[in-house]
């Protein structure tokens, strides 16, 4: 039942008896640089680095982003995407070729794919652009809601028909936020998310598809109307309530109070299901190679896994720029060279070891200073145990 080991003279009590959530895996998005470095030579090493367990951190989900095409108000091309469709009911599925083979990469060392989409297509939108509605209103009319979940319905179809083992498909992405420029968005209201929801799932189900709804992907745990009442709200729902498999939820803007509010509120639910942290960066200038950056993502990791017990974890960009820290690999488009952070490798020391299936345990450290999450193997054959110093010192 009890185990006691002392790394470094520490002691940390291991209770095997007292588990929480299963792990279903670790992944990162393909959103705004795979339609680029999706086709440089040397992405399949990019992907090893992201996607193999033994070269690389083992990520086991990969995010392809339903791109909502163009015109869209935004001065970097890397935050909007291409669509596939030509024109309604009609894909190529070259129109985003890079993407896709960025996403094929992800998927030869075994991930599956989460389908998401930021915004309607340009064509379904009030505005006219992929990039949100001037007023920071919704930008999709109610006539269009059909039309759009259609469009998503295809589009994953299509993905599964060419073999993309597809697991989930997001049709919402940060409903909350009033997306005005600057990139790929879109308002909602949320009766509007509940609507669109089950349009998108009488879609899916029309279609006899074995995909799941993930839903409402908002962008912080404690907000009461896209988070925490929307939780309730679904899982009273008949048809939404047996469409999904997880509620899904993004960690910015949320410290480690904000999530114990969240999750003491979900405790409160029988059969409450499992949650998944879907998206997260550092909104902060800079980028995210050094060491205080790696311990910022360990820790919100650390926070997540056991303050709120999330079942997947997954990063915003797999690949960025470097102007911003939000990558985990970061790269100069003008040489089309890369390079790994030490973000990636503190990602790796929960991705790498931690494999679907294991559960976390209860796990107890004396030192204050240190965190600890511990985690056992389906048969019992093995422990992890992830060790983060957050301090400065070595």
């Amino acid at each position: 039942t009890f185990k006691v080991v002392n790394p470094m003279g520490i002691q940390v009590k291991l209770n095997y008896n007292i588990k929480y959530q299963e792990i279903e895996g670790f992944g990162a998005s393909g959103a705004w640089w795979a339609q680029d470095v999706g086709g440089w030579s040397n992405i399949s090493e990019i992907m090893d680095f992201l996607y193999e367990s033994k070269k690389g951190i083992g990520l086991n989900i990969y995010r392809y982003n339903i791109g909502a095409g163009y015109p869209c108000l935004t001065d970097d091309p890397w935050r909007s995407t291409q669509t596939i469709e030509v024109s309604p009911g009609l894909y190529d599925m070259n129109r985003d070729k890079n993407s896709i083979n960025a996403m094929k990469e992800a998927v030869k060392h075994g991930a599956t794919v989460e389908l998401f989409s930021v915004s309607p297509p340009a064509r379904l939108t009030k505005s006219g652009y992929s990039s949100g509605e001037a007023s920071g209103k919704s930008n999709l009319s109610e006539e269009n809601e059909d039309e759009y979940a259609k469009y998503l319905a295809d589009i994953t179809q299509l993905f599964f028909e060419k073999g993309i083992p597809v697991k989930y498909l997001s049709p919402i992405n940060e409903p909350q936020w009033n997306w005005k420029s600057g990139q790929e968005g879109c308002h909602y209201e949320p009766g509007q998310v509940l609507d669109l929801s089950r349009k998108v799932t009488l879609e899916l189900k029309k279609r006899k598809l074995p995909v799941k709804l993930s839903i409402d992907e908002s962008g912080k745990w404690n907000d009461r109307d896209y988070t925490l009442s929307m939780y309730r709200t679904v899982m009273q729902d008949d048809l939404l309530s047996k469409a999904i498999d997880h509620f899904a939820v993004h960690s910015y803007w949320s410290n480690a109070d904000d999530k114990r509010e969240a999750a003491i509120y979900f405790s409160q639910f029988n059969n409450m299901l499992p949650l998944h942290q879907t998206e997260w960066c550092e909104m902060k200038n800079g980028n995210a190679k050094g060491m205080d950056a790696a311990l910022v993502l360990a820790k919100t990791i650390h926070e997540d896994m056991t303050i709120l017990s999330v079942s997947t974890w997954e990063a915003w960009l797999a690949v960025a720029k470097g102007d911003y820290r939000d990558g985990l690999v970061y790269v100069n488009t003008a040489t089309e060279e890369y390079e790994t952070s030490k973000r990636l490798w503190s990602f790796g020391n929960y991705s790498r070891f931690i494999r679907p299936g294991y559960r976390r345990i209860k796990a107890e450290i004396e030192d204050n200073n240190l965190l600890v999450s511990a985690y056992v193997s389906p048969k019992s054959d093995k422990t992890v145990i992830v060790f983060v110093n957050p301090s400065k010192e070595e």
